[in-house]
């Protein structure tokens, strides 16, 4: 027994000292985490989602254009005789039209609805212009009168608030200056009036034409001011001075209407000749003729750009022309005589107004390279 004892404690003190002699275990090393890591979280384990296309690379989107160059887009009908004229205001947003049947209407032209019909005058009304603000519009008339509007007018309220007496005959043409404040008239009695807005009064009579005037046209500064004639002229009249500076010889008959290029280097007139006469304002000396028209030519205007001139005439054609140089661009055919042309402010429409009493419009948005 005393054999065995000994016999366990001598191997218990051998395993003793077998584990005080074993070296150590090596202190584990943590790994340390820079501070300007990001963590993360564990990623949760989510069905894939759907795969969606990719947005498209830097291509330019366009708006495509309703209509193509020159194409009728719609016909307002309305006053009971053929039109003399029609006029855009300052936004587009309204257009005027002068009647045989001697009223003007104002037409809304998001609706393309009559929303007013002026009916004071006694006669034709030959004439319509709206103010740079687009505040007033101005008719003249077979009557003999102008008479200012004040806008907005809408159902059956449209009196004038004032009529411009003076003129012995017809006023043929009515031209608000760009500045807004003075109003020319011209007129059969062969003279060209002046009148200040503000007063309602005239301020100036302008007389050396021989017979009666068909057109006025303020220059874009507003500083020269054109006439054309049945005297066969057209008159360049200087306004500081309340003068002529130039009489421009050429038409072989009656001129009708004329029109000065948004950059005032150009003077257009158009005549019953038949021909467009092209003019350089700084000479005075005529530039081109234009003899596309067989009849007589009654309306000229040019687009805002400048790049487009239209000209309507009584062989039932609008010719538009390309500019500079007047190259033939396209030939509307409204199927009606004595066209009004008139641009609307973004160049994109024509309205042409013809003497069946209708008024048409034409998208003339710019032209292609093959046009």
């Amino acid at each position: 027994m005393r054999t065995i004892m000994l016999t366990l404690l001598i191997s218990s003190a051998a395993l003793l000292a077998a584990c005080s002699s074993a070296p150590a275990p090596a202190p584990t090393e943590v790994a340390s985490v820079p501070t300007t890591a990001p963590t993360t979280a564990a990623t949760p384990n989510y069905p894939p989602l759907p795969q969606r296309p990719s947005p498209p690379t830097a291509t330019p989107t366009t708006t495509a254009v309703p209509y193509s160059f020159g194409e009728e887009i719609a016909t307002l009908s309305g006053h009971a005789g053929g039109l003399w004229a029609a006029a855009f205001n300052s936004d587009g947003t309204l257009l005027a039209t002068a009647s045989a049947d001697a009223t003007a209407k104002l037409w809304d032209m998001q609706t393309r609805e009559p929303i007013a019909t002026l009916s004071e005058h006694t006669a034709a009304v030959r004439s319509v212009a709206f103010s740079p603000d687009g505040t007033l519009l101005a008719t003249g008339s077979a009557d003999g009168t102008i008479k200012l509007w004040q806008l907005p007018l809408r159902g059956t309220d449209t009196a004038a608030f004032a009529t411009l007496t003076g003129h012995t005959d017809e006023v043929a043409a009515v031209a608000f200056s760009p500045d807004g404040q003075t109003l020319a008239s011209g007129s059969k009695d062969a003279t060209v009036r002046l009148w200040t807005i503000a007063s309602a009064e005239q301020t100036a009579l302008l007389t050396g034409h021989e017979h009666w005037i068909e057109s006025v046209t303020y220059s874009p500064d507003g500083t020269l001011l054109a006439s054309g004639s049945l005297d066969l002229t057209v008159r360049v009249w200087d306004l500081a001075r309340l003068e002529t500076a130039a009489i421009l010889y050429g038409h072989t008959s009656w001129v009708l209407p004329t029109a000065f290029s948004p950059d005032g280097q150009l003077l257009v007139s158009g005549a019953e000749d038949a021909t467009v006469r092209l003019w350089d304002v700084a000479s005075a000396t005529e530039q081109q003729v234009l003899d596309a028209h067989t009849s007589e030519v009654r309306s000229l205007a040019f687009n805002p750009a400048g790049n487009i001139l239209a000209s309507g005439a009584e062989d039932e054609t609008v010719r538009l022309w390309r500019m500079p140089g007047a190259r033939p661009l396209l030939t509307l055919e409204p199927q009606s005589s004595g066209a009004w042309v008139t641009f609307s402010p973004d160049g994109s429409l024509l309205a042409t107004a013809l003497g069946n009493g209708n008024l048409k419009l034409w998208y003339v948005g710019e032209a292609g390279e093959g046009q």
